[in-house]
């Protein structure tokens, strides 16, 4: 399990995503292009991607130079207002905890959390 900050307020896809151009970078050196990360989606278009990139970018995980090839660089440390939120430490090992014993990963649990949380705030129920 890894000890990498939880990465809350991102979706599955864009933690994917985030994923897919961490690992990218680190095996070629250089950001993937729009097409290359549709590829890896399976995306036919990269409409969709530039959405995800563009997530990622309003919550401060990346920030890139537009209209330029492989320009997305990810951000070390997000800042909170766009919601690179880290957990305390207690609570972050009990999480880690937890995930181990069920087989789960942390920042599902967490999403699934403020999901389950914000559905009960505004009166819905959880899908």
């Amino acid at each position: 399990m890894s000890n990498a900050p939880i990465q809350i307020g991102l979706t599955r896809a864009q933690r994917k995503c985030l994923e897919i151009i961490k690992s990218h970078i680190k095996q070629f050196g250089q950001a993937p292009s729009y097409r290359e990360i549709a590829t890896m989606f399976g995306f036919k278009s990269t409409g969709r991607v530039t959405e995800l990139l563009h997530a990622l970018q309003e919550r401060g995980w990346i920030t890139f130079l537009p209209n330029r090839a492989h320009s997305i660089t990810v951000l070390e440390k997000p800042t909170p207002r766009t919601g690179g939120y880290q957990l305390p430490l207690a609570l972050d090992a009990a999480l880690r905890r937890y995930c181990t014993e069920h087989g789960e990963k942390p920042e599902d649990v967490v999403a699934d959390a403020v999901a389950l949380f914000l559905d009960e705030a505004e009166g819905q129920v959880a899908a």
